[in-house]
């Protein structure tokens, strides 16, 4: 195996999930008397912290606080998030990866007790060593999460991956000194994730046989 360990994260990566975050973000912008905006603008532009995200399309906080458009959107997606399925392979990767040695972790901006109740109705929490998540629903940043994360695994940092689908998840892992590699079907435009100089995949398959290299 090339690695020891893979620390994965949720949403967008492992769950399907993200034309579902996209159409609860233009149902928010509606109730708020905004424009919606494509699938694809969604993925070009979302990033972390979400905030700086929703200011760019329009969210004035000095009128709508940041909590409350926070609450109304991780309310609405708590509602549809078992609408969601794995990604197509997803289920085989991570059983092939404990089937072949490697040990595996999840890291994510979701609040942890929804995270593990995601995590817990997909049937999956068995292949995961650990399970972190924050503990607010304002998704400013997971990377002091991540450091705390990676310290706890206890194996050297250059036998250890993350996979994600955003550009923070790249940042994630770079803050936490370890390689990474990205889904493109996920929260952001594989444009986007191209330029950023690591292994970009379109599928869970693909990503396999990197992994089992």
């Amino acid at each position: 195996m090339k690695y020891r360990h893979i620390i994965w994260d949720w949403n967008g990566t492992l769950l399907d999930d993200a034309h579902v975050g996209a159409e609860i973000f233009n149902e928010m912008m509606a109730e708020y008397g905004k424009a919606p905006i494509t699938f694809e603008d969604y993925t070009m532009h979302l990033r972390f912290p979400v905030a700086d995200f929703y200011v760019q399309h329009g969210f004035d906080f000095s009128k709508t606080s940041f909590e409350e458009i926070s609450e109304y959107y991780i309310g609405a997606y708590n509602r549809r998030r078992f609408e969601c399925g794995l990604h197509d392979g997803a289920l085989d990767t991570i059983r092939a990866l404990r089937e072949n040695g490697s040990t595996q972790s999840v890291l994510s901006a979701y609040k942890k007790p929804f995270l593990l109740e995601t995590i817990s109705h997909y049937g999956i929490e068995e292949y995961f060593d650990s399970i972190d998540g924050l503990d607010n629903i304002y998704a400013h940043s997971k990377e002091e999460l991540g450091k705390r994360h990676v310290l706890s695994i206890k194996i050297p940092k250059d036998e250890i991956i993350m996979i994600g689908d955003t550009e923070h998840d790249k940042h994630t892992a770079d803050a936490m000194g370890v390689k990474s590699a990205l889904i493109s079907k996920g929260h952001n435009h594989p444009e986007r994730l191209k330029k950023l100089g690591v292994p970009v995949f379109e599928s869970h398959d693909e990503l396999r046989d990197f992994l089992m290299e």
